[in-house]
């Protein structure tokens, strides 16, 4: 059973607290989105798996999805999951100071940090209290407020917490990051590794739950995404994506998403939510 506390919503901004009693039959697949979210755990037997990386969350913890990461939370236990979901568009909101966090910070504990905590609990007050330009106006600067906190945090390892994918999957990921642009092909990726396509396949849907395949276009599809908001043509954008033709891109595009690349309609909401 979900209960929801609070929840705003704009076309830069979405929130929501919310809780589970149980996370029972609750899967997120990896997943991408175009812009920034933050996820406050307040409890929650929860791990947040970041491309190879595996984090073991602890209560007060806060992880960074950044945008066009593939990401997914996985449940450790069925017990009750709580937690404090923003998603903000960072190019719009506090984008000097999102542009400074380092590209490894992916996790910080606020842990002790009551002045941090009270500022989700704030998120809570003001969406009961307040609604309207006055809602917005106090949501945007709060959320805001939160991001230049976090880059107050110094940068922690967190390596008793990590749990590291075996190292043929963490090549290939690093393999499909550095050439998921160009046609490439699992073929591609698994000769660049000396071993065989189905091995493969059978170590990466055993360690991320994806298969390698999807995992490419899962890349592919939301860089062409990102690029069409931004002004580019979806006709020009497939082969910059790494798509050998226009009807394969399209049929993907539409199909994962859920619209014509065409459309541009913005929203913070987000496709999957963790």
């Amino acid at each position: 059973m979900a209960t929801e506390f609070s929840i705003y919503e704009d076309k830069q901004v979405f929130f929501k607290h919310a809780l589970d009693e149980s996370t029972e039959g609750l899967f997120f697949e990896f997943h991408t989105h175009e812009i920034c979210e933050l996820i406050l755990l307040k409890s929650g037997g929860v791990s947040a798996i970041i491309g190879e990386r595996t984090y073991k969350l602890k209560k007060n913890d806060l992880i960074i999805f950044r945008p066009g990461v593939p990401h997914r939370l996985r449940f450790d236990n069925n017990s009750a999951y709580e937690r404090y979901n923003i998603l903000f568009n960072e190019k719009k909101m506090a984008n000097q100071i999102y542009s400074t966090f380092p590209d490894e910070l992916d996790l910080v504990s606020f842990s002790g940090n009551n002045y941090v905590i009270s500022l989700f609990e704030k998120l809570d007050y003001y969406c009961e209290k307040f609604d309207g330009q006055n809602l917005k106006i106090l949501v945007r600067n709060l959320i805001e407020e939160i991001v230049f906190n976090i880059s107050l945090c110094p940068t922690e390892s967190f390596e008793g917490r990590i749990v590291s994918a075996p190292p043929i999957v963490s090549s290939a990921v690093e393999y499909i990051n550095e050439h998921y642009t160009e046609p490439i092909t699992v073929d591609d990726i698994a000769r660049s590794l000396c071993i065989t396509k189905s091995h493969l396949h059978h170590l990466f849907v055993d360690s991320m739950q994806i298969s390698p395949k999807k995992y490419v276009n899962m890349k592919r599809l939301s860089k062409a995404r990102s690029l069409i908001r931004m002004g580019e043509r979806p006709s020009a954008v497939y082969l910059s994506c790494g798509f050998n033709d226009y009807a394969t891109f399209f049929r993907n595009y539409t199909r994962t998403f859920g619209s014509l690349p065409s459309e541009k309609n913005y929203t913070a909401r987000p496709d999957i939510m963790s």
